[in-house]
């Protein structure tokens, strides 16, 4: 199988990633808040709240100058951020930068998909498969290090550890922005034209027919009801794991690692079966697997089960489904700021799901319910996707 540039960095991005992001919750809590669940998560939930608009204007922004160019400066801002991270050691100062930085590489995402979207109708999902084949490649490796890592100074200084993992994500990062100059900026498919040429919408041009918006933004919905019912559990997870259940933060790290590494088929597999079902299944299932995972550690507490569950990837469908739905129901002249609004209702329902757990905790100064109140959203998500989710039509798709 050979891999093109688009797919080689997008593993590459999501390495260092994997070294960090899980962690990060985990290093507030123990440093600026001071173990309180409220501030913690007052904490996490701001940057949040500067990606919800952040990833909507550089959508729009790549609508309009392109993507190449929003991925050069989200790249080349992510290396400098790690570098920036080793040498801060005043918590306050790293918060302030750590909100800066991520609202400048926030942009890499709605361009990067929109620059994906691009492909033919029939090539889109496989692609969109292989990216998160990718994606958990890189994701797989990072967590594999991080894993390691933790174990072999499992008896030393933690936080020591993490802030090790800085340089090497800093190099990686600037190896990724390098490769990102052999990007090729993708301009407006013909096959819209064509296809509409033979369809039943006459002469009409493809500027001229706006396809529904309804079916994106109940999409849109359900993406911010699964990110508010995992946030207010997994934002607080490696306290959970480490304070209730007694497991070392290395727990996380191995989960993550096995995570990944079913993430690889599963994504692939989407990509490639995408297009032979309809796309509400999927999404339907995404909602129930989504609310089953909380429910079942709220019910069973056992270490193992929940170790089984966390290797899930119940990320894959989604990953590749969403930006899929988005390409198939909208115009390709404003792709990119839907592509942000899409990452912008994940983060608002991280920024909710965030303090609503926040909140949750420090009432009862454990986590274990935060996974009730998560199978509660998880619920309802259910029930809007059962009801009011729709199909695209095929005259829509063929646009």
């Amino acid at each position: 199988m050979s891999f093109k540039i688009e797919e080689v960095l997008y593993a590459l991005y999501h390495f260092p990633m994997a070294l960090t992001a899980p962690f990060i919750s985990w290093y507030f809590f123990f440093g600026l808040s001071e173990r309180d669940f409220i501030g913690s998560g007052l904490i996490i939930a701001i940057p949040y709240f500067f990606l919800i608009f952040s990833t909507g204007f550089f959508g729009r922004l790549s609508d309009k100058f392109g993507s190449k160019n929003l991925v050069l400066i989200s790249l080349g801002t992510l290396s400098v951020s790690f570098l920036c991270y080793f040498f801060i050691q005043d918590k306050l100062l790293f918060f302030i930068l750590y909100i800066g930085f991520n609202v400048i590489i926030s942009g890499f995402t709605p361009a990067f998909n929109r620059l994906m979207s691009f492909y033919e109708e029939n090539e889109r999902a496989a692609k969109f498969g292989r990216l998160g084949m990718m994606a958990s490649v890189g994701f797989l490796v990072g967590s594999v290090f991080a894993s390691l890592a933790f174990a072999l100074n499992a008896s030393g200084n933690s936080i020591e550890t993490f802030r090790a993992m800085f340089p090497i994500a800093m190099f990686i990062s600037l190896f990724t922005f390098v490769s990102a100059f052999k990007l090729k900026e993708t301009t407006y498919t013909n096959r819209s034209q064509t296809n509409i040429s033979h369809s039943n919408v006459g002469q009409t041009s493809t500027s001229e027919i706006k396809p529904p918006m309804k079916p994106i933004l109940i999409l849109l919905v359900l993406i911010a009801l699964i990110n508010s019912s995992s946030s207010i559990y997994v934002n607080f997870f490696s306290i959970f794991i480490q304070d209730e259940l007694n497991q070392n933060i290395s727990f996380i790290a191995l989960a993550n690692s096995i995570a990944t590494l079913f993430g690889v088929f599963v994504t692939y597999f989407v990509g490639k079966s995408a297009n032979m079902f309809k796309r509400k299944p999927f999404v339907l299932l995404a909602t129930f697997l989504y609310t089953l995972f909380p429910l079942s550690i709220f019910l069973l507490r056992d270490p193992l089960i929940i170790f089984i569950l966390y290797c899930l990837p119940f990320y894959a469908i989604l990953f590749v489904i969403a930006p899929v739905f988005i390409s198939e129901n909208s115009l390709e002249s404003g792709r990119g700021q839907i592509m942000g609004l899409y990452i912008g209702s994940q983060y608002f329902g991280l920024l909710i799901g965030t303090m609503m757990g926040a909140f949750l905790a420090a009432a009862n100064d454990i986590v274990s319910p935060n996974f009730l109140g998560g199978t509660l959203i998880g619920l309802f998500s259910i029930f809007i996707c059962f009801f009011f989710f729709e199909e695209a039509s095929d005259e829509v798709q063929a646009l």
